[in-house]
C-alpha cells in the first residue's frame, strides 16, 4: 500500500490522473449526449443526426487546416528556443487559417442544408462547423500553454452542457426537442468553451509570458505552410477514421443502421477516449521534453503511460464483456442486438489504445508524411472492407473490415514511431522498452 502511495504521488502519474479525471468526465459527458439524444429524439431521427454529427466533425478537423497540431510543435519549439516573435506569430497564423477555414466550412455545410432543408438549418450548420474549428485549434492552444482541463475539458465539457441539460430536461418531461435546437445548443456551447480559453489564454500568457504582448510577430510561412499541408492531410485522413463508418453505412444502408452503428462505435471508442487521456498529458509534456533533448524524461513519461494504459486497456476489455449488454440497453432495447458489433469494433479500438501516443509523437517531431501513409493505408483498407463485406454481412461486415484496419495502422504507428525516435512508446514498452537514448532522434523538421 505504501509502495502504490509513493507511485500516486510521482509528477507523472499524478499528470496522468489529472487527465484521466478530465478524460472521464469528458466521456460522461458525451455518453450523456448520446444517450438521452438516442432516447429523445427517436431511432430515425437519431440515426439522421449521427450521420450530421459524423459529416460536420469531419469537415471541422479537414477545414482546421492542420492548425490544432501545428500549434503544439512550434509553440513548443519557440518557446524552447526563446523566440517570442515567431511564438506570437504561430498563434496569429494559426488563428488566421482558422478563419478561413471556419467561413470555408461552414459555406459548404450551409449551402447543402439550404439546398436540402431550409435557411434556419443551413444557419444552424454553419454555425456549429465554424465554433467547432476555432473551438479545435483553441483546445490544442489551450492544453499546451495553460492546462489539460483548459484545452480539452471545455471542449468535451462545457461544449455539450447546454444541449445535455436540455435533453435529459426533455426526457423527463417527455417532450420533443429537434436535431436542429440540439445543434444549436451545441453551437452555443462551443462559443462558451471558447470564450473560457481566450480568458484563461490571456491571463497564463500575461502572467507567464508578459513580453509576448509588446514582441512583433514573425511568420515563417514558407516552413509552415508544407507543414500545415501534411498535417492537414493526416488529420483529415485520421478523422476520416473515426466518422466516415457512419456516414458510408447512412449510405450503403440507411439512417436506422447509421445510428446503430454510431452507438456501437461511441463505446467501442472508448478505448481511444482512454488513450485520448494518455496521449493529452503526454502532449502536454513530450513536446517540452523532446525540443530539450531529455531523453531520461521522456523515457520516465513513455514508461509511466505504457503501465497506465496496459491496465486500462485490460479492465476496459474485461467491462465490454461482461457488461456490453447492458451498457447498449441504456440507449434503447433496439440496439442490444449490435452487442456482436460492439466486441468486433471493441478489438480494433484497443489495439488502437495500445499504440499509446505514437500518432501524435510522429506528427509533433516532424515524421507526419510517413503517419499520413499509414493513416492513408489504414482508409483505403476499410473503404474496400466496406464495400465488400456490407453487401454481405451488413453492420457486422463493417465492424470487421473497421477493426482489422485499425490493428493494421496500430501496428505500423507504432513501429514507425520507434524507427523515427529510437523509443517505444507502445504499451508493448513494458515489454520491448527500446532505446533510452535519443540519439537516434531524427532531426525536427518544421
Amino acid at each position: 500500500m505504501l509502495k502504490l502511495f509513493t507511485i500516486t504521488l510521482q509528477p507523472e502519474v499524478r499528470g496522468v490522473i489529472g487527465s484521466m479525471t478530465v478524460k472521464v468526465a469528458s466521456i460522461s459527458s458525451s455518453f450523456l449526449l448520446f444517450t438521452f439524444a438516442a432516447r429523445v429524439m427517436g431511432e430515425e431521427h437519431f440515426g439522421h443526426f449521427a450521420v450530421f454529427f459524423s459529416a460536420a466533425s469531419m469537415l471541422a478537423v479537414v477545414a482546421a487546416f492542420g492548425q490544432e497540431m501545428l500549434i503544439i510543435r512550434l509553440w513548443s519549439k519557440y518557446i524552447a528556443e526563446n523566440r517570442l516573435d515567431l511564438a506570437k506569430g504561430s498563434i496569429v497564423f494559426g488563428l488566421i487559417v482558422s478563419a478561413i477555414g471556419g467561413v470555408i466550412g461552414a459555406s459548404v455545410i450551409a449551402l447543402y442544408f439550404g439546398n436540402t432543408d431550409s435557411v434556419s438549418a443551413a444557419v444552424s450548420a454553419g454555425a456549429y462547423v465554424a465554433a467547432a474549428i476555432l473551438l479545435l485549434f483553441l483546445s490544442s492552444l489551450a492544453r499546451t500553454v495553460v492546462s489539460i482541463l483548459a484545452g480539452d475539458g471545455q471542449r468535451e465539457l462545457t461544449a455539450l452542457f447546454f444541449a445535455n441539460l436540455a435533453l435529459i430536461a426533455c426526457y423527463f418531461l417527455e417532450l420533443e426537442l429537434s436535431m436542429i435546437w440540439v445543434i444549436n445548443l451545441l453551437t452555443i456551447g462551443k462559443l462558451t468553451a471558447v470564450s473560457v480559453q481566450v480568458y484563461c489564454l490571456l491571463r497564463v500568457i500575461r502572467q507567464s509570458y508578459p513580453k509576448l504582448f509588446q514582441t512583433q510577430h514573425q511568420f515563417d510561412a514558407a516552413a509552415w505552410l508544407p507543414s500545415s499541408c501534411r498535417l492537414w492531410i493526416a488529420s483529415a485522413l485520421e478523422t476520416s477514421n473515426q466518422y466516415l463508418d457512419v456516414i458510408l453505412i447512412g449510405l450503403l444502408l440507411d439512417p436506422i443502421a447509421a445510428g446503430a452503428y454510431f452507438v456501437a462505435t461511441r463505446l467501442a471508442n472508448g478505448f481511444a477516449s482512454i488513450a485520448d487521456a494518455f496521449n493529452m498529458f503526454a502532449m502536454r509534456h513530450f513536446p517540452e521534453l523532446y525540443f530539450r533533448r531529455d531523453s531520461v524524461g521522456m523515457a520516465r513519461l513513455l514508461t509511466t503511460l505504457a503501465v497506465l494504459t496496459a491496465f486500462a486497456v485490460a479492465g476496459g476489455l474485461a467491462v465490454i464483456v461482461v457488461a456490453g449488454h447492458w451498457i447498449l440497453l441504456l440507449f434503447g432495447e433496439e440496439y442490444v442486438a449490435y452487442y456482436h458489433v460492439l466486441l468486433v469494433l471493441c478489438i480494433g479500438t484497443a489495439a488502437m489504445a495500445a499504440s499509446g501516443p505514437a500518432a501524435p509523437v510522429l506528427m509533433v517531431t516532424g515524421s507526419e508524411s510517413p503517419y499520413l501513409r499509414i493513416v492513408a493505408l489504414s482508409v483505403a483498407l476499410r473503404i474496400t472492407g466496406f464495400v465488400v463485406l456490407i453487401p454481405v454481412f451488413e453492420i457486422l461486415g463493417a465492424a470487421v473490415a473497421t477493426a482489422f484496419s485499425l490493428i493494421v495502422m496500430a501496428v505500423l504507428i507504432g513501429n514507425k514511431s520507434q524507427a523515427m525516435t529510437g523509443m517505444n512508446v507502445t504499451a508493448t514498452r513494458i515489454f520491448f522498452p527500446g532505446s533510452v537514448a535519443a540519439t537516434s532522434t531524427k532531426e525536427t523538421q518544421t
